[in-house]
């Protein structure tokens, strides 16, 4: 190994030592001044809710309903392998209440197990 490759892996890897964030890592750097809020569930689950729902809005694009082979194409791959889990009518397209039931019956957050109680219908 050349000596300017070593200097070149040895800077890189100098440079990367401080950092501990991951790809998909949400990183907040707060403005000096502001003063932050303490987060709740509620406020939390509302900020879950509202990232689902750009997140789906992007991958659905217009007609807001989502195809298996629209979410792949958004990176959306967790949506695309379980597709046919979410998609119950087997119509071959997800709502976003269809993405956001399947969301909300594996959260532990509260709010979002309640909501997903209130969708689970009982058939006698």
């Amino acid at each position: 190994m050349s000596i300017s490759r070593t200097i070149f892996i040895s800077f890189l890897l100098t440079s990367m030592a401080g950092q501990s964030a991951q790809a998909g890592d949400r990183v907040w750097h707060p403005e000096p001044g502001i003063k932050s809020v303490k987060q709740d569930a509620t406020s939390i689950q509302r900020q879950l809710d509202q990232e689902l729902r750009a997140k789906f809005d992007a991958a659905a694009k217009s007609n807001h309903l989502l195809t298996a082979q629209a979410a792949s194409a958004a990176g959306w791959g967790f949506i695309a392998e379980h597709f046919a889990q979410i998609d119950k009518d087997q119509d071959g397209y997800l709502t976003f209440d269809d993405v956001q039931t399947f969301f909300d019956a594996r959260s532990p957050m509260p709010a979002a197990r309640t909501r997903a109680a209130k969708a689970v219908q009982v058939v006698e």
